[in-house]
């Protein structure tokens, strides 16, 4: 098994266009940088952006259905709670990470920047992650290196179990590879000090502030990520199984990704639906019902697929490929 999964990572790093990928991440993530950076005024003052903030998000909840605001009530609510917190601590930094009023914008840090990865990169990520799942089968296929595969005493399992645990560490090292970049780019930036302050987040479900450690925060995120990041590339794989068709086999699984993100079409039933469970990053600071359920579903989803993959798989004709 390891002697098949250190192939596949010979042969996935031997590839130009997963060095395009990261080239193109890199790329955003130094522009978006730049921007913020930009965007700072050094003679702002951050306490009366607060106060002004606060005031004006105040009266928006206060007025919202009579505003016609083309934003979630669920956020106004967090800022809010968040404004009033940096008031009332005194806080000189931006702890507004989903979310900033943009009559009173406070100037982003390192550390905000960073705990706003996802928020902001998380397509990156899961387009590499889509297209090397949707290829690493597909193209043996493809080009007829299945058959070679198949003839040496592998059985058809453990090739794919190869493949997905293959596709697994790869997602790892990009997670990692932009947190570490976007950590060594925000620290030059903007100074590495910001690292030292705690992860700020406010509970929907207990209307509190809740801190922790940044490094914990942060694990926390990854950890909470990688549900989706799988589910993702275990579609990817299903469908390069079927299909064959390495372009129709991304378009789906970024379809079905798109879709995900569309909340207005979450009601009763298409809630327990895996692609509605599976970021569960967007639960943790809630009940920790929602969590539970978020887990389950995207567990049995997971392992329904899994069964899917080693069935077609196992069941596969390569005789006319």
């Amino acid at each position: 098994m390891l002697k098949l999964i250190e192939n596949e990572l010979i042969k996935i790093f031997k590839r130009k266009n997963i060095y395009i990928l990261l080239s193109i991440g890199i790329l955003i993530i130094v522009g978006y940088n730049l921007f913020q950076k930009i965007m700072i005024f050094n003679d702002i003052d951050i306490g009366k952006q607060y106060q002004r903030a606060y005031s004006n998000d105040t009266f928006f909840l206060e007025n919202y259905n009579q505003l016609n605001l083309n934003e979630d009530y669920e956020n106004i609510v967090e800022r809010v709670h968040l404004e009033k917190y940096a008031i009332e601590n005194k806080i000189q930094y931006n702890i507004l990470l989903n979310s900033q009023n943009n009559n009173a914008p406070i100037p982003a840090d390192a550390r905000i920047l960073l705990m706003q990865i996802f928020n902001n990169f998380d397509i990156v990520i899961i387009f590499i992650v889509i297209y090397l799942s949707s290829t690493i089968i597909s193209e043996e296929f493809h080009n007829g290196t299945i058959k070679n595969l198949l003839t040496k005493p592998h059985t058809r399992i453990k090739i794919l179990l190869s493949k997905i645990l293959t596709n697994a560490l790869i997602i790892i090292f990009v997670i990692i590879f932009m947190i570490l970049f976007q950590y060594l780019l925000g620290g030059l930036m903007f100074g590495f000090n910001s690292y030292s302050l705690e992860a700020i987040r406010y509970n929907s479900f207990t209307q509190s502030i809740e801190t922790m450690n940044l490094i914990k925060y942060m694990l926390l995120i990854i950890l909470s990520k990688m549900f989706m990041y799988l589910l993702l590339s275990s579609i990817s794989l299903l469908f390069g199984i079927i299909t064959n068709n390495i372009a129709l086999d991304i378009l789906i699984s970024l379809g079905i990704y798109i879709i995900s993100t569309f909340k207005t079409l979450i009601n009763n039933v298409t809630k327990y639906l895996f692609i509605y469970n599976w970021d569960i990053s967007n639960y943790l600071f809630t009940t920790d019902i929602l969590i539970k359920q978020s887990l389950i579903i995207s567990t049995i989803s997971l392992l329904l697929i899994f069964l899917l993959l080693i069935t077609i798989f196992k069941n596969k004709d390569i005789k006319n490929i």
